[in-house]
């Protein structure tokens, strides 16, 4: 989930919409409410069953009352974002609810001897809430968005409190006789029996996080350069392809519902949305910014890209076999080869080559140069491989899996050592050549160790051990005339 500048709109927006979803006015949200509340806020983000419901209201009770008080539903909303300071707010907010209500429950708690969680919080006894709550409490309360074994209360526990209602009962009946039966409320029948064993840890953390996600998107301020901003952005902006206006709201859907930080959701589109539609409209955007120079697409096209939904999960198929992410690559190539051919057209016509010396005409390769071609690996290298052929062992795949990783880490490791070493040359002779001829030399940073590493299943994966040596350009020098 994204900061929020503003933190008054946040607190305000959730309590805003939890009053208007809290339809009978007690100050809490059963079952029904939260299913209209999701239904009506979270849209598209996913069809919300009631099965997906009342995992929800379980991540959200903490005390497993079947309702959601306000700052139950703000500690799961926000969660580690939660600060004292918004606990504070949803506290007093959820005050004023309580006495909002006493006066219509005072006389439904005086004949039945029973006390609302509301009225608990009124009286400073509820465990969940109240003036007299800690910090420590709430990051206990917090730990409930994340599974444990057996959510209800224990076995021992539950039955006390049926044992203690059933003497209430009794007392009442003795005194009222039959009006008892007349009065009595029907049980909600809002909430069906669900079997909670069959929820295990990865679902209804998923749903959670899904459900959060979703109303996060729906109540809080649009930060500026944020996927909220993105999403409101681009509704006010034309298809970039007018021969296909329609992809236009398949990539309006995957902003809209984000997945934000949540892997779990990868490649799970949102409810209505077609990816190739949404795919099509990505390319067409990026055409627009790069041939037609219309920056207003930047940051649609960012936060799509960046959004988990629309990439398949690794672990269902390689993804970078993926038709969309292929033809999405096959572009940038081309782009970046055309960027490439026309600055050396420009560099061969303004005769640069002359101007800064000749720098490399006097260089020939045969083949594509590497850096273990000068940067020899330590004779260690391999050492393990060729011990086992020599004793005739024949490593397992994990094993062989495992010192290919460390093989192609140790030269990387090596290479970066070299690298660092001679960066602060490299820099002087570079800035040198450049002020020579009226220019100004910038030095970024060598080339990163994640960077080396991601090539090794990418640009580099077909190349001999040690892959990472196609590195050639790990010092990096931007020279502007």
């Amino acid at each position: 989930m994204e900061e929020v500048e503003n933190e008054t709109d946040k607190v305000q927006s959730v309590m805003e919409a939890f009053q208007r979803y809290d339809q009978d006015g007690d100050g809490m949200i059963n079952f029904k409410e939260l299913a209209a509340l999701m239904r009506d806020l979270a849209g598209s983000a996913g069809d919300w069953d009631d099965h997906q419901i009342r995992v929800l209201l379980k991540a959200m009770d903490s005390d497993n009352d079947g309702k959601v008080i306000l700052t139950e539903f703000g500690a799961w909303l926000f969660g580690s974002q939660l600060s004292d300071e918004d606990e504070s707010k949803l506290k007093t907010a959820e005050l004023k609810l309580a006495t909002g209500t006493e006066k219509a429950e005072g006389r439904s708690n005086a004949g039945n001897g029973g006390e609302s969680k509301l009225s608990k919080i009124r009286s400073g006894t509820s465990g969940t809430s109240g003036e007299g709550g800690t910090s420590e409490k709430r990051d206990k309360e917090r730990d409930k968005t994340a599974w444990r074994p057996g959510r209800r209360l224990p076995e021992g526990a539950e039955q006390g409190d049926d044992e203690e209602e059933e003497e209430v009962e009794e007392d009442e009946e003795d005194e009222d006789g039959d009006a008892e039966e007349e009065e009595e409320e029907p049980e909600d029948p809002e909430e069906p029996e669900e079997d909670w064993e069959e929820f295990d840890e990865k679902m209804f953390n998923k749903l959670s996080q899904s459900g959060r996600s979703a109303l996060w998107q729906r109540l809080m301020p649009a930060r500026e350069g944020s996927a909220q901003d993105a999403a409101q952005r681009m509704k006010s902006l034309k298809p970039p392809n007018p021969k296909r206006p329609n992809d236009h709201k398949h990539a309006l859907l995957y902003l809209q519902n984000h997945a934000g930080g949540n892997a779990d959701l990868a490649g799970q589109p949102p409810d209505g949305a077609d990816r190739k539609k949404a795919l099509q409209w990505l390319k067409d955007a990026l055409l627009k910014i790069s041939e037609a120079h219309d920056k207003s697409y930047q940051l649609p096209v960012k936060w799509l890209i960046g959004n988990w939904r629309l990439w398949p999960d690794e672990d269902e198929g390689d993804s970078k076999k993926d038709p969309g992410f292929v033809d999405l690559k096959n572009l940038a190539i081309r782009k970046l080869d055309g960027i490439g051919k026309k600055y050396e057209d420009l560099y061969k016509e303004r005769k640069l080559g002359m101007e800064l010396g000749f720098i490399g005409e006097n260089l020939t390769f045969e083949i594509r140069p590497r850096q273990d071609h000068y940067l020899v690996p330590p004779g260690y290298f391999g050492l393990k491989e060729l011990h086992d052929r020599a004793l005739g062992n024949k490593p397992t795949d994990t094993e062989l899996h495992e010192h290919e990783r460390k093989k192609q880490s140790s030269f990387i490791i090596f290479l970066l050592t070299a690298v660092h070493g001679v960066d602060h040359i490299f820099q002087e002779v570079a800035k040198e050549i450049c002020e020579s001829v009226a220019g100004t030399s910038r030095a970024p940073p060598p080339k990163g160790f994640m960077r080396m590493w991601a090539k090794l299943d990418t640009d580099h994966a077909s190349a001999k051990s040690p892959r990472a040596a196609e590195n050639i350009d790990t010092n990096r020098v931007a020279w502007i005339f």
